[in-house]
């Protein structure tokens, strides 16, 4: 094979190859803005060689490929760290809110309103006869009650919209998923002839970096092409063709509609963040604002239960008596049957109860029980040693029942101290025995001393007093668990405060940290799979002057021909 011809055959490969060229080269620049695409590069290779007359001669040029410069390392690290970046910038916006919740720095704060309700109990003790330093106090307190409700409220809305979020978000991770599987299915299908199908897989890889923006995810490729997407605790999401729903339904998600929570497995992006908040972090400052309310009530109602108002009156309570605790019981025990104290607990799930036995006598060294009803069907005893009063989980409800001899003795009196503080931010209050009857007050140790002050004084004292006071930590997939804190309450509340203004730092250096190891990384996967408009414009000319030569030879063949038609 040689001849004219054959090199017009030459020429014609070398053009088609040169304008492939060029239009490869030209969809790297219509596509130099487009997010995620990865260069593209036309591979040419030479044609096998022709022997004529012991004469080895080459057939030219053909396109081989066309080929995508894809980081593969790279790519996955910053899957990896836009799930990261993703959960902290979306915790961002909440928690600055919930910081703007107990802003301090306006006056109007649970601190301020603090400092109002002690300064007027230690006015009252100036004046513990005076109608108006009552009023004033009963006025502060319900500033103080109103901040509480204020602060809890808040918290339990912004809890509450973590499961609206949640399900947006669990719904556009649904529809990324049908997406991902659909083009597994192009990208298998268009691959099948042995070419690659670039722009559907840069489709692919961006899709899988969105579903990365709400929860923590890995994939593997196969050998057809197609990917299998897993979050990182090994849930399936996509493979191939296939993709699995997530459904959320209350606090819990369930994967392909079998009935077992996996939330505690889902964690990075959107999903993780909207659950760290609902589930450890919101929860956790409720714990101890209804620890810093419930220590309030209690603290202030045990010295004013035993104080004198102004009509002598005794046993009165200031805070409204929160659950079930601390309540007195009596007359003295008789042995003589068994005996069921307490009343029913108003919480929603499993709660911790601490139980403390006073009497005035020794308590015998048998174990007493502890039966519990909640209401529904749901009962159990549980065992406790006279001299090991520890913490006792119940379910919902707690009803305390003595048998005949098992704890106190004859004629002993005793009390039961049932302490759990859930839901005291929310419910703290005046009782019905002071509010709007300030003369109901108890300011007073002893009956028939109206000028007596020293209750109040105890009570306003309560500011100074070290206490240790519960801090709760939750951690999702555990029971919350708590720590004693020793310091006065408003040292715990300056702390309180202090933890979120830590909280939203360390979000802050977590964010930024991540941001930059994405811009870092998006900076090495750009140099080498981003567009290079100088590089690409070099390409465009490489090709034109190879297109130019390539029609010169048909020129040149051209005039060959003529020459040869021309002959006689």
């Amino acid at each position: 094979m040689s001849g004219i011809t054959f090199v017009l055959n030459l020429a014609r490969e070398a053009l088609m190859a040169q304008q492939r060229g060029i239009h490869v080269t030209g969809h790297n620049i219509a596509n130099v803005n487009t997010p995620g695409y990865t260069r593209q590069r036309l591979i040419l290779t030479a044609n096998a060689v022709t022997v004529d007359s012991r004469i080895k001669l080459g057939l030219g040029v053909k396109s081989d490929s066309v080929v995508q410069y894809f980081d593969r390392l790279t790519t996955k690290h910053i899957n990896q760290r836009t799930s990261e970046l993703s959960k902290y910038e979306s915790k961002q916006s909440i928690l600055e809110y919930l910081q703007g919740i107990f802003n301090e720095e306006s006056g109007n704060g649970l601190n301020k309103t603090l400092e109002d309700f002690w300064n007027a109990w230690q006015d009252l003790a100036d004046n513990p006869g005076g109608i108006a330093e009552r009023t004033a106090l009963l006025q502060k307190t319900n500033n103080m009650c109103h901040r509480f409700y204020a602060l809890y409220n808040g918290l339990v809305q912004t809890k509450n919209e973590m499961n609206t979020n949640l399900k947006i978000s669990v719904n556009e991770l649904n529809t990324l998923t049908e997406q991902v599987a659909s083009l597994n299915e192009r990208v298998v299908a268009s691959e099948a002839s042995g070419t690659t199908a670039n722009d559907l897989r840069d489709q692919r890889i961006n899709l899988i970096e969105k579903m990365s923006q709400l929860v923590d995810t890995t994939y593997i490729e196969s050998d057809n092409g197609s990917m299998m997407v897993l979050t990182t605790s090994g849930i399936p999401l996509v493979d191939g063709n296939e993709s699995w729903e997530l459904y959320q339904e209350g606090n819990n998600i369930y994967w392909n509609n079998i009935p077992t929570d996996i939330s505690n497995r889902l964690s990075g992006g959107k999903i993780g963040a909207w659950m760290d908040l609902r589930d450890e972090i919101i929860p956790q400052y409720m714990a101890d604002l209804d620890e810093l309310a419930g220590t309030m009530l209690s603290q202030v109602n045990g010295l004013h239960y035993g104080g004198y108002a102004l009509d002598n009156s005794t046993n009165r309570y200031f805070f409204n008596p929160f659950n079930m605790g601390p309540l007195q019981y009596g007359p003295p025990w008789t042995g003589g049957s068994t005996v069921s104290v307490g009343g029913a607990y108003t919480g929603n799930a499993t709660k911790t109860f601490t139980f403390t036995i006073d009497g005035s006598g020794t308590v015998g060294t048998n174990s007493f029980t502890v039966d519990w009803d909640d209401g529904k069907g749901n009962t159990g005893t549980l065992s406790v040693t006279a001299t090991d009063y520890s913490n006792l989980s119940v379910f919902e409800g707690i009803q305390i029942s003595f048998g005949a001899g098992d704890v106190v003795v004859d004629t002993e009196t005793f009390s039961v101290d049932v302490t759990d503080n859930t839901g005291a931010a929310g419910s703290i209050a005046l009782s019905s025995d002071v509010d709007g009857d300030p003369e109901n007050i108890a300011a007073s140790t002893a009956p028939g001393e109206s000028g007596n002050n020293q209750n109040a004084l105890a009570i306003q004292a309560l500011q100074d007093e070290t206490l240790n006071i519960r801090k709760w930590i939750y951690q999702r997939g555990t029971l919350p668990s708590s720590q004693d804190q020793s310091g006065t309450m408003d040292e715990y509340y300056t702390i309180f405060v202090g933890d979120i203004g830590m909280l939203i730092e360390e979000n802050n250096q977590n964010q930024s940290f991540n941001q930059t190891m994405i811009d870092q990384l998006n900076e090495i996967r750009d140099s080498i799979s981003g567009v290079n408009l100088d590089e690409e414009t070099v390409n465009l000319i490489k090709y034109q002057h190879a297109f130019t030569a390539a029609s010169k030879l048909v020129t040149v063949c051209d005039e060959m021909l003529q020459d040869l038609l021309s002959m006689r």
